[in-house]
């Protein structure tokens, strides 16, 4: 079954939730205080990517709502530097290719949208997630950018962007 990518409508807030949430705080034991789970704008994701240069993804499959991706500006960073954010898929859907495909949608509309790098955070114990991000090129970073208000993601990543990919 192939997967279905498409841009996110506003119903899909709810479901969003519903797939966050326990893979944060119950499958890699997030603090929902630090991370996505306790940001209020998890609830709302539609209206966060209603704005220029900003554009989410939802995936599903057999017409079910598995995960989904995203990217916007940085918040609180000048500089040209988007963020993938809220890149998270259902343990059922996992190893089916959506997270390349939803990473290869994110890129391209970054270079549509002439980012020079995409940064993103993560958990140190989401290791599926960093072999994708590391095979999509991105590297550690010693320190966060921007001001996400995620202290409780541990890892920092950074990936430049360039017509070359």
């Amino acid at each position: 079954m192939e997967p279905l990518i498409r841009k996110i409508k506003k119903e899909d807030n709810p479901l969003l939730v519903h797939i966050i949430t326990p893979i944060v705080v119950q499958e890699y034991q997030g603090n929902p205080a630090t991370t996505i789970v306790g940001d209020p704008t998890l609830h709302t994701m539609f209206e966060n990517y209603q704005e220029e240069r900003a554009v989410y993804y939802v995936a599903e499959l057999g017409g079910r709502v598995v995960g989904g991706g995203g990217i916007r500006q940085l918040h609180g960073s000048a500089e040209n530097i988007c963020e993938l954010q809220r890149m998270f898929i259902e343990k059922s859907a996992r190893g089916k290719g959506i997270g390349r495909q939803l990473m290869q949608r994110c890129v391209a509309d970054a270079l549509k949208f002439k980012y020079a790098q995409m940064y993103l955070e993560t958990l140190s114990n989401m290791h599926e997630a960093l072999a994708l991000y590391k095979k999509s090129g991105f590297h550690v970073i010693p320190n966060p950018l921007g001001k996400t208000g995620h202290s409780g993601c541990d890892v920092s990543m950074l990936m430049e962007l360039n017509d070359e990919r």
